[in-house]
């Protein structure tokens, strides 16, 4: 799948200001879309952003059973421990259990600023959070189109691809549910830590190895995962420098990460008793996703038959153990029932439910509905098809890092368990292959019009 095609040059034929011009029209009609799936949303789903506060309030507070609220789950549910319970961080499933690492610290921020903000899940909280939000999506918007651009050499390459992450119902479609606004900010943090890796590769300095740790260690702050994404990184920068030169951009990287997420991990580490990698639940998530029923999936059945945040036996089992114990009871019974086979066939079973299916949910009665549905879910798959079809099976050194990275995003659910909100940070992955695509259709177009 690999070799290097003909290097595309960097388009510098077009003016800058009208290249502004068209990636500000782009970002525009980023937000435009997403604030009319918000207006929807909030008209089909009144008491989502009217809550009644003192309700919510008794119901957070009862100890005898989980709570769960559909703007944020756990995320918000710490956050109200910590803004205005007076709990610190602490209690993601209500019911005052404890501190608590279960929910990595950047997914809780959001929902802890719009409530600082705004008050304890008030409309005036709800709105900031999708405000901010909004403003996350059209940041990213802007650095896919530096991934774009970067990876396929030309303007009209980033520019395609910020139009992609534009209108691809994936990230978007965020703004029309009610609890996920936490994975707006994971997919701004896999898009920006990919432009950090490419910016890397453009130039092997201290400096950009520097900024690939802050940004690194700030993502794993939001989910460790992407530590992983990083270390499959890092031999495609540095494997032409001398040894050296590996050793000290290697040592930049790993001491800024101890600088920036150390604290954090010795903070929790002392709080639990145990040490916790950013967040405590990963055993958990090991056991969970591959349960005899889960079959790979974690489907609602699955946390309604074994999660504490939906089971009320569970709940209570949590609180009395506390969260190091239950976690580590968790990967004891993994551990106990492991049997290969079962865990090979869950992971081919995630890996497929990964990159190509739509999980039918209850709602869905369409046949046409479901069928789109279905072929949107498929577009990491075909996006990539695509691309290599037109290719003839040679991607360029960057296209492969592209994909490397976005594989070992996939890797850690891979092994525990996939949702469909897990998937979205592939969108920019899509939409710069997507792009990639036009462009190398656009170059084939004009050298048979121009022959």
């Amino acid at each position: 799948m690999s070799g290097e095609p003909d290097p595309i040059p960097i388009d510098r034929g077009t003016p800058r200001r009208r290249v502004h011009a068209r990636l500000l029209a782009v970002v525009l009609l980023a937000a435009l879309l997403r604030l009319l799936l918000l207006a929807d949303n909030l008209a089909s789903s009144p008491d989502f952003l009217v809550q009644d506060v003192g309700a919510v309030r008794a119901a957070i507070s009862d100890p005898t059973r989980p709570f769960m609220n559909s703007f944020g789950f756990e995320a918000s549910n710490i956050a109200y421990a910590l803004v205005c319970a007076g709990e610190g961080y602490a209690s993601p499933f209500g019911g005052a259990t404890g501190p608590t690492a279960w929910i990595a610290p950047g997914v809780v921020a959001l929902y802890a600023v719009a409530f600082v903000l705004g008050g304890c899940f008030t409309p005036e909280a709800i709105l900031i959070a999708f405000a901010l939000a909004l403003a996350v999506s059209m940041v990213t918007t802007v650095v896919v189109y530096g991934i774009g651009r970067r990876i396929g050499g030309t303007e009209a390459a980033g520019l395609l691809a910020a139009l992609g992450f534009a209108v691809l119902p994936f990230e978007a479609w965020i703004f029309h549910v009610n609890g996920h606004l936490d994975f707006n900010l994971q997919v701004a943090w896999f898009a920006l830590l990919l432009l950090a890796v490419l910016r890397a590769h453009d130039a092997a300095r201290s400096r950009r190895f520097v900024e690939l740790g802050l940004v690194s260690s700030v993502a794993a702050l939001f989910n460790p995962g992407f530590l992983l994404c990083t270390a499959v990184a890092l031999p495609f920068l540095v494997h032409r420098l001398p040894p050296r030169a590996i050793a000290h951009a290697v040592a930049i990287v790993l001491v800024v990460h101890a600088v920036v997420v150390g604290p954090y991990v010795g903070w929790q580490s002392r709080r639990l008793g145990g040490f916790v990698p950013v967040k405590s639940n990963g055993a958990f998530e090991l056991a969970l996703g591959n349960t005899a029923g889960s079959n790979g999936v974690l489907s609602d059945a699955v946390f309604a038959a074994a999660h504490p945040s939906q089971n009320a036996a569970e709940f209570r089992r949590y609180r009395e153990l506390g969260e190091g114990p239950y976690v580590g009871q968790a990967l004891a019974t993994f551990t106990r029932d492991f049997r290969t086979a079962e865990f090979l066939g869950a992971t081919a079973r995630r890996a497929h439910q990964f990159f190509l299916a739509y999980e039918l949910k209850p709602w869905d009665r369409s046949k046409l509905a479901v069928a789109i549905k279905s072929a949107l879910w498929k577009l990491p798959a075909l996006s990539l098809l695509l691309l290599l079809v037109l290719r003839r099976g040679r991607l360029a050194r960057l296209e492969v890092l592209m994909l490397v990275f976005t594989l070992a995003y996939a890797v850690p659910y891979l092994l525990t368990g996939v949702m469909e909100r897990y998937r979205l940070p592939m969108v920019t992955t899509v939409a710069v292959l997507l792009a990639l695509a036009a462009v190398e259709i656009g170059r084939r177009a004009r050298r048979r019009f121009a022959g």
